[in-house]
């Protein structure tokens, strides 16, 4: 039996706890895996209202905002909504534009504004917050049918290509814009020496072919790229995005300044902002290999400890098939973390790692989104019909929702998630209640041979304490008749139900007691 040790302590330990994200999952009966326990936002498209449902599906909080938006939201560990909104009188008014980004309080305050909106560009589509609290945002910029012929386009017509902006708030209003990377400074043609980048297409995967055709159904021609989605991974430093107009994925390295981004040397990978990996349409860099994507979304990084770190999620729309896929890839790398990629071949995966289909049952014809789940589910949702899903690996639905309005994006927080304590502190009527003191963590975290658990409870009954490999299966489990109000601790050393030490890895140690529940990360080395 696995050893656990309890004391009760007159005060917080003295231990200097390392920081680490709270996580929630059902226990599953018998091993199989369930719905992942937690809180779901999603802001409907062009909506005026973000919504944060439970499990049963019930409307829990809504943030009533005074200008439209909806193509994504966070919520922030400060409890703030973060979301892309419509700007006023826009100049340029392309396909998604939003041109604003706010931060609402739990209350519906404004705190801060960013306008990035002018005749010649606009933010669009997607955001993602940063590690940092920057902020990345994907724009327009337009380009005269004079600047795209100079660079070889053989088309004599405007452009509106994309780029990505880093801006660091300036609070209440404003920010400052300290990284770019212009998808116009990698460009290749094959059609006139005499003008600028000229080369074989092939030779160049990093840029792209200025005289490529729109492959998707943006209503303008000028909409030559439409990027859509952006995912950050702060392991690598590394941006995905995704194309909705060539059907692909790239990814760019973040480590580059921008003057570096704007070449193809400096940075992390060396290639300055060069696309570093594509995956999904060969020919579009003159290279062999079957076309994968018909129009895809939301490229989503699964972060590092949970079920395929590391890998890319994207939601193909597969629109033509009118059958959406949404599909994992593992981008190969070397020993070194460089993307690999053979002479003449194109880049890999040649299959990838996991997809979910359901024939023509599952379908968006545009839009779409996807999240990777700690319990290795997949939030889904299948956005122009405005419904969401939630698969397991093998593909089951367990859990499912229709708001039946178009809904690009949506995501689930833990119900230990800072930014949810506003939802725990307050009343069903609106007034303020007294949140218990309930909490678990272990020191130290990473941890080999043992680890202390401290768990704070504030009502004296019956607790549990188990723990659960990140499939669900519960490795060890400790039940203690009644402990009194106050902070305890435990001691795991590590071993399982039958005495064997467990593998290395993450796993969900999850607290029981009168008040409710909790659940908590830990990790173990590896010997």
């Amino acid at each position: 039996m696995s050893t656990i040790f309890l004391r009760h302590m007159s005060r917080i330990s003295i231990f200097t706890y390392i920081s680490v994200l709270f996580l929630a999952v059902c226990i599953p009966a018998q091993g199989q895996i369930s719905a992942w326990e937690g809180y779901t936002l999603y802001n409907p498209n062009n909506s005026r209202t973000t919504y944060l449902i439970n499990m049963k599906n019930e409307v829990v909080h809504t943030w009533q905002n005074a200008r439209s938006g909806g193509y994504c939201a966070y919520l922030l560990e400060n409890g703030n909504l973060l979301r892309p909104a419509t700007v006023p009188n826009a100049q340029l008014q392309a396909p998604a534009y939003s041109g604003l980004i706010q931060e609402i309080t739990w209350t519906g305050n404004v705190v801060w504004e960013f306008t990035y909106s002018s005749a010649t560009y606009i933010a669009h589509h997607d955001i993602e917050p940063l590690p940092n609290g920057n902020i990345l945002l994907i724009a327009y910029e337009v380009k005269s049918a004079a600047e795209a012929v100079a660079k070889g386009r053989t088309t004599n017509a405007a452009l509106w290509p994309d780029h990505i902006v880093e801006v660091r708030p300036i609070r209440p209003s404003g920010g400052e814009i300290v990284w770019k990377w212009h998808a116009w400074d990698h460009l290749v043609q094959d059609r006139d020496p005499a003008k600028p980048n000229y080369g074989v297409i092939s030779e160049h995967p990093g840029r792209l072919n200025v005289n490529l055709p729109s492959l998707g159904f943006g209503p303008s021609a000028a909409d030559w790229l439409h990027v859509n989605g952006i995912s950050y991974n702060p392991d690598r430093d590394e941006i995905v995005i995704t194309s909705h107009n060539q059907s692909e994925l790239w990814v760019i390295d973040h480590s580059t300044t921008t003057e570096e981004a704007a070449g193809n040397t400096g940075g992390r990978r060396g290639k300055g902002g060069d696309i570093l990996y594509r995956w999904g349409r060969p020919a579009n860099y003159g290279r062999s290999g079957s076309a994968v994507f018909d129009v895809v979304h939301c490229p989503w990084w699964v972060p590092k400890g949970l079920p395929g770190e590391g890998n890319i999620l994207a939601f193909n729309n597969n629109a033509r098939a009118r059958a959406s896929i949404i599909t994992e890839l593992t981008p190969p790398r070397d020993a070194q973390g460089n993307y690999v990629l053979e002479s003449g071949a194109a880049f890999g995966p040649a299959t990838p790692a996991w997809t979910y289909s359901n024939s023509t049952a599952f379908f968006s014809n545009h839009l779409g989104g996807n999240q990777r789940l700690p319990n290795g589910n997949t939030l889904i949702s299948e956005a122009t019909k405005g419904r969401f899903l939630e698969v397991t690996p093998s593909g089951e639905v367990v859990w499912s929702y229709n708001t039946g309005r178009e809904t690009a994006r949506v995501l689930r927080y833990a119900p230990d998630y800072p930014g949810l304590k506003a939802l725990h502190t307050t009343s069903a009527d609106g007034g303020e209640t007294q949140i218990a003191d309930f909490s678990i963590r272990n020191y130290p975290n990473p941890f080999s041979g043992h680890t202390v658990l401290t768990y704070t409870v504030a009502k004296a009954g019956p607790v549990r304490i188990s723990i659960h490999d990140v499939t669900g299966r519960e490795v060890a489990r400790f039940d203690r008749e009644a402990n009194g109000p106050g902070t305890w601790e435990a001691a795991w050393d590590g071993t399982d139900t039958q005495g064997a030490k467990v593998p290395g890895g993450m796993y969900l140690c999850r607290l029981y007691s009168a008040a409710g529940m909790r659940t908590h990360k830990l990790v173990v080395m590896g010997e």
